[in-house]
């Protein structure tokens, strides 16, 4: 793509319009060029990417939130890349999973042998783990369907879980995926998390991964090379159209249920497809529309609940931590995931220094100096001491943690997309129809507009 002016658009070049760069629009955007179409893209920022996106802190680089991205393997992002990109990125994968509660370390338990081991509970605790695990991997999709509409925490209470360490652990798998707590998370959603697969296995098969175990859901992350803006760059030179920066789409409008029109900076221009990766909680605004369905869709989008996430980078100067692990401190309060970011990747950190990232679920009622704070305490300061020591380098973001809430009702089954009820008006990015968080969701999405498109011809 190549960057022009709002002054050179001449819309009629353009096969489809592509409202906000993100990456639901880049990743569509990538997709269509290869189905032959001409694209562009219109981004109200000043740069591509949203939240996909890194950049250089003293000689560190930094993402914009802690992209370690879920089923590298198996998974829609990787293979809509290896599909688009030649040759496709590299990740590394990490080495499994760290939950941290007070002075007690597991990992995730993937079969009934290392559910029976597992020093996270005593005894009463493991064989209630046995049992709700069993339950959880044997459960068939169309069941788990059935609890969309009700919280993770009721679903547990109804099967008896009442060990608080489990339900501890759990919810800090979950916050991450659903952005609320278990108490307000689908338990649908947090069920299909668990599960890892948006595919029916055979009974047989789910017993056999019960009993013998499966490395899928503990080693199917990892990282990039290079990090999120090279691969964000690579996406953009592969595709073909053009790209107007600052220029964010004020409306979109319709006529006898077509899409007909946009408006930018005051400025109406004409088209007749136009895919929105504009987040569904601003659609009520800027679609134009006097069609009651049309309205009641677009309402509907706009209760969706953002969520936001708060990321402290911590340049070091000297390896601290050195592995490959995504680690999660339970207990004390707040969850916090910890990651050596430059054990994936060494060229995001200076030779013999490490990058480390700190993650969690923002906290509304407290200001970004005081989360940082509880970020390096609560037991933080005892467990990493050495981190604390060897800081050269903090930098801190607020961000858009994954997508929006997955509470009960508003799980993906509700979720709208690809097509809205105007023709011609599609919709795209991780708060659409389809499954996964974040990058995944993005890529499920871009291939389901794709389709729609191919459709709608």
């Amino acid at each position: 793509m190549q960057e022009i002016t709002l002054d050179q658009v001449d819309t009629s070049n353009y096969d489809v319009i592509i409202a906000g760069g993100g990456a639901g629009g880049l990743l569509t955007a990538l997709a269509l060029t290869a189905e032959g179409k001409r694209v562009l893209v219109l981004e109200k920022a000043e740069r591509l990417g949203g939240v996909w996106h890194s950049y250089w802190v003293d000689g560190y680089r930094v993402d914009q939130g802690l992209h370690v991205i879920t089923r590298v393997t198996r998974g829609a992002f990787v293979r809509f890349l290896k599909t688009y990109l030649s040759p496709p990125p590299e990740f590394v994968l990490h080495e499994g999973w760290q939950f941290r509660v007070h002075d007690k370390v597991g990992t995730i338990p993937s079969s009934v042998g290392e559910t029976l081991r597992w020093p996270l509970t005593g005894w009463k605790g493991r064989l209630e783990l046995v049992r709700i695990g069993a339950k959880i991997k044997t459960m068939k999709l169309e069941e788990m369907q059935k609890y969309k509409d009700i919280s993770f925490l009721e679903f547990m209470k109804s099967k008896g879980a009442t060990n608080q360490v489990i339900l501890d652990v759990m919810q800090s798998a979950i916050y991450m995926a659903a952005g609320v707590p278990i108490t307000q998370a689908s338990a649908y959603e947090a069920l299909r998390t668990l599960k890892d697969t948006d595919k029916e296995s055979s009974k047989l098969g789910s017993v056999k991964r019960l009993l013998l175990g499966s490395g899928e859901y503990d080693f199917d992350e990892g990282y990039v090379i290079g990090g999120m803006e090279e691969l964000v760059q690579r996406v953009v030179t592969a595709i073909n159209g053009d790209y107007v920066l600052n220029a964010p789409v004020e409306k979109i409008h319709e006529e006898k249920n077509q899409v007909t029109s946009f408006t930018v900076s005051g400025r109406k221009y004409n088209h007749s497809c136009i895919i929105s990766n504009i987040p569904l909680w601003s659609m009520n605004s800027i679609v134009d529309t006097s069609t009651p369905n049309n309205q009641v869709f677009f309402e509907k989008c706009c209760k969706q609940i953002p969520t936001r996430a708060i990321t402290l980078w911590l340049g070091l100067n000297k390896v601290v931590i050195g592995n490959r692990k995504n680690s999660v401190i339970v207990h004390p309060n707040p969850n916090r995931w910890v990651v050596s970011i430059s054990s994936f990747d060494p060229s995001c950190a200076p030779e013999g220094k490490e990058l480390v990232a700190i993650a969690m679920i923002a906290l509304p009622a407290k200001s970004v100096e005081e989360q940082v704070q509880i970020m390096k305490s609560n037991g933080f300061e005892r467990y990493y001491p050495d981190v604390l020591k060897h800081i050269e380098m903090e930098h801190v973001q607020t961000s858009y943690a994954t997508r929006a809430a997955l509470i009960p009702g508003q799980t993906d089954l509700d979720r709208p997309g690809p097509r809205t009820p105007i023709k011609g008006l599609y919709i795209v990015g991780t708060d659409t129809a389809g499954s996964g968080v974040g990058l995944q969701q993005a890529a499920q999405s871009a291939d389901g507009v794709v389709q729609a498109l191919r459709e709608d011809v």
